[in-house]
């Protein structure tokens, strides 16, 4: 069965793959944070299939014949400290380098796992992409250990799910962007269906989503269905945290109930026509306490306007004889100190809220409150920024041993 032409009125555009494009479906995924999920579990596999290449020899490229004897698979996505120096720098970061031989050189291939190959860019993987992160070598030990500098960089490959999408996407070279590469840079793995969810956040709560459209597939057997379902799926994670979390904000985390979503999600397709009929009335029911809890965010601003911050940080890193810091991060620190204040009077407040006026007197009498205390404390911010530059700008103090 080609899955790519199951039709369904339930579906956005019809059908499954009108359905993964449609914008509105990925606004609501990514409240919930399906994009990095996917991204991550596609990491995962690709990294898990590629690491069976090393003794074996793959073709560089299908069209000049030439073959890589991979000897080594360096993954490195999964050293932040390689992430962090690359970025610092403005360099790309490939997921995986394939390091071994073409013929009688050393050589060494990027290689970018991307679960949507339209978001593929040559540049990615190219060699010159490598031969920067070759150069981070002396700032970053654990990066390419025992290799020698004498290493060929060649033009990388993209991993990508051998799915109908994928097959798609290089024919019509169009889908949300346009897709440039081409198909002998890219490596289809196989993305099994049944398999690709296994341990990742909220995919039970697909199930009764999917029951809802009674597709002729289920995402158990259709990769498709399961990406449309498993984005609808956090949406409903998304509009949980949304609905539980604290109106007045500060520094909370909320752990994830993936059986009470999922129970909700049940409870709501008894009455569903389509698992998006769902989903809209879902988000729909929330943004009540979306509501609340941008009113009590608007209450609970720092008193003091963007312009008037930036001329006092001004006039106290002049007094000081010092460069005034940046006012965004003098911004971040007083408004962390303020939040932190107004909770310790009123509470993180949990919604929804029958009397909302109430609430809001409440977090503005908690204002008033702490408001003398703010000049002082906004001196405090800037001069410790003010040092925080200056220590950074003397670097660290080397002691020396007194001569003789």
């Amino acid at each position: 069965m080609k899955h790519e032409r199951i039709a369904s009125p339930n579906l956005p555009g019809g059908d499954l793959v009108s359905a993964l494009f449609d914008r509105e479906i990925m606004g609501l995924a990514d409240r919930g944070g399906a994009s990095n999920l996917v991204g991550d579990r596609w990491a995962d596999i690709a990294a898990a299939h590629v690491a069976a290449w090393v003794g074996s020899e793959r073709p560089l490229h299908a069209s000049d014949g030439q073959s890589l004897a991979i000897t080594r698979v360096d993954r490195l996505d999964a050293t932040p400290g390689i992430a962090a120096a690359a970025s610092r720098r403005g360099l790309q970061n490939p997921d995986l380098l394939l390091i071994g031989r073409a013929g009688d050189r050393q050589t060494i291939q990027a290689a970018d796992a991307k679960f949507s190959v339209e978001t593929a860019r040559a540049k990615q993987v190219s060699p010159r992409v490598v031969l920067d992160l070759l150069a981070l070598r002396g700032q970053v030990p654990e990066l390419l250990p025992g290799l020698n500098d004498d290493l060929e960089a060649v033009p990388g490959i993209f991993l990508c799910p051998d799915y109908p999408l994928t097959h798609l996407m290089l024919k019509r070279r169009h889908g949300i962007v346009r897709t440039t590469v081409r198909g002998d840079e890219v490596v289809f793995v196989p993305a099994p269906p049944d398999h690709f969810w296994h341990g990742v956040e909220g995919a039970s709560i697909m199930a009764p989503l999917a029951e809802v459209d009674d597709l002729p597939v289920r995402p158990a057997q259709s990769l498709l269905a399961g990406v449309y379902y498993f984005r609808l799926a956090r949406a409903a994670v998304g509009f949980w945290l949304d609905a539980t979390k604290p109106l007045l904000l500060y520094n909370d985390t909320v752990t994830v109930d993936e059986a009470a979503i999922r129970d909700e999600a049940e409870r709501r397709s008894r009455a569903a026509e389509s698992a998006l009929g769902l989903i809209r009335q879902w988000d729909a029911d929330v943004q009540t306490i979306r509501n609340q809890r941008a009113a009590v965010d608007q209450v609970a601003a720092l008193p003091i306007p963007g312009r008037e911050m930036r001329a006092r940080v001004q006039t106290i890193a002049e007094a000081s004889g010092a460069e005034p810091p940046s006012a965004n991060q003098v911004r971040k620190r007083l408004g962390a100190w303020y939040r932190g204040e107004l909770r310790a009077r009123v509470g993180p407040i949990a919604p929804p809220v029958a009397d909302l006026s109430s609430v809001l007197q409440q977090v503005a009498a908690a204002g008033r409150e702490v408001a003398p205390r703010v000049d002082a404390e906004l001196e405090r911010v800037v001069q410790a920024l003010i040092a925080e530059a200056d220590a950074r700008d003397r670097g660290p103090i080397v002691d020396e041993a007194p001569a003789g």
